[in-house]
């Protein structure tokens, strides 16, 4: 897979992880102010994060292979493994933990999210050459 294709899946799953990272928030916030009904959901949407989190991974693994930055496939791979603890804390019902390990993952997907985002795409290259940039045969004599 080249760098374009590989960057491309890369944004997709860091935006949608911002997002899931968000609406975790919201849930947590909810069951913290009383609304007990929301922590089945949070636990819930806690697992879909790692899932997506995991494809995270995955495509940071292929822009590293195809030449982009090096430095977002450590990351993902400590965010992965972070996540993990923190559903390992929250079945623990280890709740201070829980919630300061939590406020640091939001905190570091919002970065690696904003350097993913920001790093700049490769050029598109044409599959065929266009009519005018293909080689001409030179003359016989």
């Amino acid at each position: 897979m080249s760098l374009r294709p590989s960057l491309l899946s890369l944004r997709i799953t860091a935006a949608v992880q911002s997002i899931l990272m968000l609406a975790q928030v919201a849930l947590a916030g909810g069951f913290l102010g009383g609304h007990f009904d929301m922590l089945a959901l949070h636990g819930t949407l806690g697992r879909v994060i790692t899932v997506v989190a995991v494809l995270m991974a995955v495509a940071a693994f292929f822009v590293r292979r195809s030449g982009g930055p090096t430095s977002i496939l450590p990351a993902s791979i400590v965010i992965v493994v972070a996540l993990v603890g923190q559903i390992a804390l929250g079945l623990a019902r280890s709740v201070a933990l829980h919630v300061v390990l939590g406020v640091v993952l939001a905190c570091a997907l919002a970065v690696l999210a904003q350097r993913v985002l920001t790093t700049p795409l490769p050029a598109r290259t044409p599959a065929v050459p266009a009519r005018d940039e293909a080689v001409q045969p030179e003359p016989v004599k």
